[in-house]
């Protein structure tokens, strides 16, 4: 077997590579994350190794030996190919991970979905979940996604459509505000700020539902995005009428209170669905996701039943 000639310290010739792309040891070290010390230091050590000077210093700064440009050029290819191996070589596992793609509307993915992936990821760890948060209503036949969650009617013509949850507006602000102001009757509502979304004429049916008459309902900020409006609830800026689906966890962890339990919620006439094509749910990691998806709609049925009926 033909002896090698040992090669210098690979650390060594990682940041000799750099800092001679940069002609600067500074910037060098900031793209390796190590200080100009530690640079300067490995860069001394690589000359010392090979015998030769690699760098010289003048009035206009730094530049390479002839030595020192061989040894670059050298490196920047070699480095070169095997950056590219490397992302070739990660993207080519990532494509044999099993994957499900989800459209999902921006306030139920980042209000009720994504905080319950973890128990998704801890029963099925081979298994990839990639969120498409969108407004937009995605063709499933045509446009590479598994699921749609939609909020909307159910009729989905050519897919295969099962209901989540129902939805309702219910009453909620955040605990603090009822330290600064009482709300402790309908009357008291609007005495505070109310904050809407955009469900139209919510404020004016929800009071009317409950036998308020001559309130003025049309007061206070719209927030297009129904998240926002729970976060502006959170933050203590009025009183929302929000989705229960997106006020769920906050309300469990009494960030969110409802100050009024026995007002009755104003029903939506749409809901949540899960829909997908008949081929896309043939794939098990598709049909697992969908399975996993139900059975988390069930619970937050049963238990926002169980809270509306105190």
């Amino acid at each position: 077997m033909t002896s090698r000639t040992p090669l210098p310290p690979l650390t060594a010739l990682r940041t000799f590579e750099a800092a001679a792309r940069h002609l600067n040891f500074t910037r060098a070290a900031h793209e390796l994350c190590v200080t100009q010390t530690a640079v300067s230091h490995q860069v001394r050590q690589l000359e010392a190794h090979l015998g030769e000077a690699l760098f010289a210093r003048d009035g206009r700064g730094l530049r390479l030996t002839e030595e020192g440009a061989s040894w670059a050029r050298e490196l920047h290819e070699v480095f070169a190919r095997l950056y590219d191996a490397n992302r070739r070589l990660r993207e080519t596992a990532r494509s044999l991970q099993p994957a499900v793609t989800v459209s999902v509307l921006p306030s139920f993915a980042a209000r009720w979905l994504v905080p319950r992936l973890g128990s998704f990821f801890a029963a099925h760890p081979g298994i990839d979940v990639r969120i498409s948060p969108s407004e937009r209503l995605v063709d499933l036949a045509e446009e590479p996604i598994d699921l749609g969650i939609r909020f909307g009617t159910g009729r989905y013509p050519g897919l295969v459509v099962r209901k989540l949850a129902d939805d309702a507006l219910v009453l909620v602000c955040s605990p603090s505000l009822l330290k600064r102001k009482k709300l402790e009757s309908l009357a008291d509502v609007c005495r505070h700020t109310l904050l809407h979304d955009d469900e139209p004429d919510a404020w004016q049916r929800y009071l009317q539902r409950n036998g308020a008459q001559g309130l003025d309902s049309t007061r206070g900020p719209v927030f297009l995005d129904s998240s926002m409006l729970v976060a502006a609830a959170v933050d203590g800026q009025g009183v929302a009428l929000a989705r229960r689906s997106l006020a769920f966890d906050e309300l469990a962890s009494g960030r969110l209170v409802m100050p009024l339990p026995k007002l009755a919620p104003l029903p939506l006439p749409r809901a949540y669905y899960v829909a997908g094509s008949r081929e896309r749910l043939a794939r098990a990691p598709v049909a697992a996701f969908r399975t996993w998806l139900l059975a988390q709609a069930a619970s937050l049925e049963e238990r926002g039943a169980r809270r509306a009926a105190r």
